[in-house]
């Protein structure tokens, strides 16, 4: 696309000119227009796409006064040119006045001396002062009036002497020149205007800046929709009227910024940055950034929830506890009932009962459900681990710490869910930066002495009596009172034993899917489940149904092989379990189908005899 024209006051120049240019056709567009009918071309060629416009005088100064857009450049009267025009104005006298625009007379003083004669200058700013300026310069005594194309127009209609000053090929040359390197310079600047648009277009935080007036020049889309001025938001606004508490101001006077400052436009809260704009001695304007800190903090957990979900996220729900226990049914009901407050809870319950199931069920229905569910083993750790673990620390904050500092769990849960798994035996140090945390609802990191707002909900488990521990001076008891607002009790599995079938089924089903197998229990090594203590709760009756998926060959369990496994899963000090007997009986009931009288046979024993010894070492059919 071309993007200079040339505007030829006539066909002949235009014709001229086509020749002068002939190697750079490719680049111009010639047209014909003067005065009046050159703004009209004028605007036709920007809609085409042209940037710059090259023409002469009175024609160059109405185009640039109505086509703001577009470069005007004037074509220079060169020396020369004026030198020829004052050689043949001498010839009418010795005085010569220059009536013309500006542009076409900068070199005509130069030129005075040297050719002898006396030269008096008349500017035009307009077409109708013309007239006028030509009165004046008769009335000074001017004996030849010099000029272009308008005032030779205006002289002949009075039959005055007057010397047209010709524009020679040199000055076109010039004035191309200047517009190929005014085109260089607006594509850069083009680009650069187009990438700081993009930026301010698409930028999160909203930007105003203004010059040193304390006028806006430049505003984005997220600035205007968060001021909301009635004021109008354009280009020249003054910024104390749009938004007198900003104070931007302020920031050109002093030339010091102002960073995090907390600000309310329009019922909203925003975080504020300001900076001076500097130039060589001082500054020449001010740029205000601003966010909704409601925005802010809803990011803030969106980037938490994306970086740190792998690993906290709560994988069950209600509908992953069964039972048909009645107790169970009422600890579930009261479950879903936390679920609606945000108190913190307090779960009791053995090992292996159920405890983290239950703490995430209860996250998944509650409003913290979007949020990450973050759980702690408070046994797992050592005290300072586990202190910096919970709360983070900054960079260098003690040896062996990260240079880059670490976020606290509290921080990775903001809007979520913390899980602090026996609690108990949490370390007194810990448990009072806990109490800390619960009453301001902030943590410091270690090293640190900046407050981090967190909105964490908290659930603690233990398998010891808190109010116990309480008695005997190693848990706080404020901590206890504020950790035990919601309580809930899971009973253990040996007070539900009518839920192991259930469990069993349920766990199989999982498992042998996971495993390509087809296993099943016989009836008696379902009693046999149902009669162990099982110390280890559900966990535990878990780990044995794994055990014998991957370790069973036949696809029903029978009685003996399961007696066998629940005898090594035993951590009893009774070594009978072991015994060379022992074995040799269970070797014996298994190779014959769990029938004692051929066992009995097998082994040379009475029948009586074997029953007894069965008895004794706890091997049940």
């Amino acid at each position: 696309m071309k993007k200079i024209a040339i505007l030829a006051p006539n066909d002949n120049k235009l014709n001229e000119l086509k020749i002068l240019f002939a190697e750079s056709l490719s680049e111009i567009i010639f047209e014909v227009g003067s005065l009046a009918d050159g703004v009209i071309k004028a605007k036709q060629l920007v809609e085409q796409g042209v940037e710059i416009i090259i023409a002469r005088g009175e024609s160059a100064y109405n185009i640039r006064d109505a086509c703001p857009s577009v470069a005007v450049i004037d074509i220079p009267i060169s020396g020369f040119d004026l030198a020829i025009a004052l050689e043949k104005a001498r010839e009418y006298g010795g005085t010569v006045a220059v009536v013309s625009f500006p542009s076409m007379i900068k070199q005509v003083e130069c030129l005075e001396t040297a050719i002898g004669i006396k030269i008096k200058k008349y500017y035009l700013k307009s077409r109708e002062q013309v007239n006028a300026q030509i009165d004046q310069a008769l009335h000074d005594g001017a004996n030849v009036l010099l000029g272009g194309f308008t005032t030779i127009s205006a002289a002949k209609k009075r039959n005055l002497p007057c010397v047209e000053i010709v524009t020679g090929s040199h000055a076109y040359i010039e004035a191309f020149n200047s517009a190929k390197s005014l085109l260089v310079t607006i594509e850069q600047e083009k680009r650069k205007s187009g990438m700081i648009t993009t930026v301010l277009d698409y930028a999160y935080e909203g930007i105003v800046s203004i010059d040193e007036t304390g006028r806006i020049i430049a505003i984005n889309p997220v600035a205007k929709k968060i001021l909301k001025s009635p004021i109008t938001l354009d280009i020249g606004a003054d910024i104390d009227v749009v938004w007198p508490s900003l104070k931007l101001r302020d920031v050109i006077v002093t030339g010091v910024g102002v960073r995090n400052q907390l600000l309310y436009v329009n019922n909203v809260q925003v975080l504020c940055n300001k900076v001076p704009i500097t130039y060589r001695t001082g500054a020449i304007g001010a740029v205000a950034t601003f966010q909704d800190v409601t925005k802010i903090q809803m990011m803030e957990s969106r980037i938490r929830k994306e970086i740190y979900s792998k690993g906290h996220i709560a994988a069950y729900t209600f509908k992953d506890i069964h039972s048909s226990d009645p107790g169970i049914k009422m600890t579930i009901d009261l479950a879903r009932s936390f679920s609606n407050s945000n108190a913190n809870v307090l779960i009791l319950g053995e090992t292996g009962s159920g405890k983290e199931v239950f703490a995430q069920s209860i996250h998944n229905q509650s409003k913290q459900s979007k949020g990450p569910f973050v759980a702690v083993n408070c046994a797992a750790l050592p005290a300072q681990l586990l202190e910096s673990e919970l709360f983070g620390y900054i960079g260098g904050a003690f040896t062996g710490a990260s240079k880059e500092g670490k976020l606290g769990l509290f921080e990775v849960a903001h809007t979520g869910t913390i899980f602090l798994d026996e609690i108990s035996e949490m370390d007194v140090v810990n448990q009072g930066r806990l109490l800390r945390v619960l009453q301001e609802r902030s943590v410091v990191r270690l090293g640190s002495d900046k407050v981090i707002p967190v909105s964490v909900r908290v659930i603690a488990a233990t398998n010891k009596k808190l109010s116990d521990l309480v008695k005997q001076g190693q848990f706080r008891e404020d901590l206890f009172y504020r950790l035990n607002v919601l309580n809930l009790r899971i009973p253990p599995l040996r007070k539900r034993k009518k839920d192991i079938p259930l469990y069993v089924k349920t766990f199989l089903s999982q498992l042998c899917q996971e495993a390509d197998k087809t296993i099943k229990f016989s009836s008696g090594a379902l009693k046999l489940l149902q009669s162990h203590d099982w110390p280890g709760n559900v966990r535990q009756l878990r780990n044995v149904i794994e055990r014998v998926v991957a370790v069973a060959k036949k696809d029903t369990v029978s009685t003996t092989f399961l007696s066998q496994l629940l005898m090594f899963e035993s951590d009893s000090d009774n070594r009978t379990v072991e015994s060379d007997e022992a074995r040799t009986i269970l070797k014996a009931l298994d190779e014959n189908n769990g029938v004692i009288a051929s066992a009995a046979k097998a082994l040379h024993v009475n029948r009586t005899t074997l029953w007894r010894k069965m008895n004794r070492l706890g091997i049940t059919k």
